[in-house]
């Protein structure tokens, strides 16, 4: 399974479990039934789209893997056919893996518990979302993975239908969404915080991490992982907004 898709069923679990604990006190969030039930049918609309697209995608021959050509990739892209790691690969995956603990601090007091459901709702529509989006771009992009074009990439993975999947970084977007859904929803829940600053430096921190690996292992180009972080932040900001409009 995928990161991408290992990412909306960690946190579909979650939703349920978290959904049936008790909430009290403070309630930044009160979003509408509208609000919710269009952020879920968005969502889930466009994976039905992307798994439907994904199905037609066909792996490179041996033949279209030959004729790609360094020259028509963008000099700020060049970066990354320089290198190729299968260990840093596995690195970033438990990197990523770590980041969807994230919003788990965020339980750690009563503030964060007595939010528990509405900081499901949020958490589990936005990492919906974020996959789906990650999905159907990759499907329709079908841009070529930096290590197609390095002669020292075994010819095996050139030939796999990922090989296609190169824009844009869903490694990146998730850890960027995980990470600073954890920031944005600390800053609703502590508004007058001091931490509030070093908690979305880490937020960053964490996604770039992720995408300086994509890019050593020869996954992803740098605009790919550009794409990504911003990709996965917008959601994380733009949910949890969506969320307190909903009550005014």
């Amino acid at each position: 399974m995928t990161p991408r898709y290992l990412s909306f069923l960690l946190f579909t679990v979650s939703f349920l479990l978290l959904a049936l604990l008790p909430a009290q006190g403070l309630r930044p969030y009160n979003a509408s039934s509208t609000t919710n039930g269009v952020l879920i049918g968005l969502g889930g609309s466009i994976t039905i789209g992307s798994v439907f697209l994904d199905k037609k995608v066909v792996p490179m021959t041996e033949l279209e893997v030959g004729q790609l050509d360094v020259d028509n990739i963008w000099p700020i892209d060049r970066f990354s056919l320089r290198h190729l790691s299968f260990k840093t690969d596995e690195a970033t995956d438990k990197l990523l893996l770590t980041s969807f603990a994230s919003p788990f601090f965020l339980l750690l007091d009563k503030t964060g518990r007595d939010n528990f459901d509405d900081m499901a709702m949020i958490v589990f529509q936005g990492a919906m979302l974020n996959s789906a989006l990650i999905n159907l771009t990759k499907v329709t992009a079908q841009r070529a993975r930096p290590y197609n074009y390095n002669p020292d990439a075994p010819l095996d993975i050139k030939l796999r239908k990922s090989s296609r999947y190169s824009f844009y970084s869903g490694h990146v977007a998730t850890a960027a969404y995980f990470s600073f859904t954890t920031a944005q929803l600390y800053n609703d829940l502590h508004p007058n915080s001091k931490a509030r600053p070093y908690i979305y430096a880490a937020a960053a921190l964490i996604p770039a991490t992720v995408a300086y690996g994509r890019m050593r292992a020869g996954k992803h180009f740098f605009t790919d992982v550009l794409v990504g972080f911003a990709a996965g932040t917008a959601i994380a900001l733009t949910v949890p907004a969506l969320h307190r409009a909903g009550g005014e």
